[in-house]
């Protein structure tokens, strides 16, 4: 007898919420992403991905729930210092750079030392998460260890699309920095040179970036 057609991973293969995030239906994109989660957690158990989690997160803060958002990543990063999380994208520094992000918008520094605390454990690993070398270099930019030609530098002689998904995160994230260092003018300067979103990505900074660009016009 044939199998059912609908399993787990074909499902999983054929959900994915950004879609919903770029029709403007948010709603949707939460049911998409705590779906996705809940399929990856049958697939996977415990020990699965950090970006579905991260991606609700940012779907909550683009509605106006920006604690919300913040109370999203922060679990996530407790999940990550416990271990539970084994892969993603960023190498699973996804929750603690969005985290961070949150800590400066909502001048949260509970959130800013969750946030470092789950980098201080990624940056001791004597071998990092698969994926992870340029996140390593983000949070090190956001602890103000190394500066952004360093980061810049990592991805110069990557293909066009990596260089594009490098300067993004990278462009964003100084001007996070800069917001930090109370300097708007410069968060404005460095967010105007982002080129058009890449497309079928899960660089969620982009759609932060578009939301938070727009309250930019003045002084916050």
């Amino acid at each position: 007898m044939q199998g059912p057609e609908n399993t787990i991973f074909e499902i999983s293969k054929h959900l994915y919420p950004p879609n919903a995030i770029d029709a403007g239906d948010l709603q949707g994109a939460l049911r998409d992403f705590a779906c996705r989660e809940l399929l990856d957690y049958g697939l996977y158990g415990p020990c699965h991905s950090d970006v579905w989690i991260c991606g609700f997160g940012v779907t909550l803060w683009l509605m106006g729930d920006t604690e919300g958002a913040g109370k999203v990543w922060s679990r996530a990063c407790d999940d990550e210092v416990r271990g539970k999380f084994k892969y993603s994208i960023p190498g699973t520094f996804q929750a603690g750079l969005l985290l961070w992000f949150a800590s400066v918008w909502l001048k949260n520094e509970d959130w800013r030392e969750e946030a470092n605390a789950l980098f201080d454990k990624l940056l001791k690993k004597r071998q990092p998460v698969m994926g992870a070398s340029f996140s390593i270099l983000i949070a090190k930019y956001l602890r103000r260890e190394i500066d952004l030609s360093q980061v810049q530098a990592s991805y110069s002689d990557k293909a066009p699309q990596s260089q594009r998904h490098g300067e993004m995160e990278s462009l964003f994230y100084a001007g996070v920095r800069a917001y930090d260092e109370g300097k708007p003018d410069e968060t404005r300067q460095l967010w105007s040179r982002i080129k058009d979103k890449p497309k079928q990505s899960l660089q969620f900074e982009h759609y932060l970036l578009d939301h938070e660009k727009k309250k930019l016009g003045g002084s916050r």
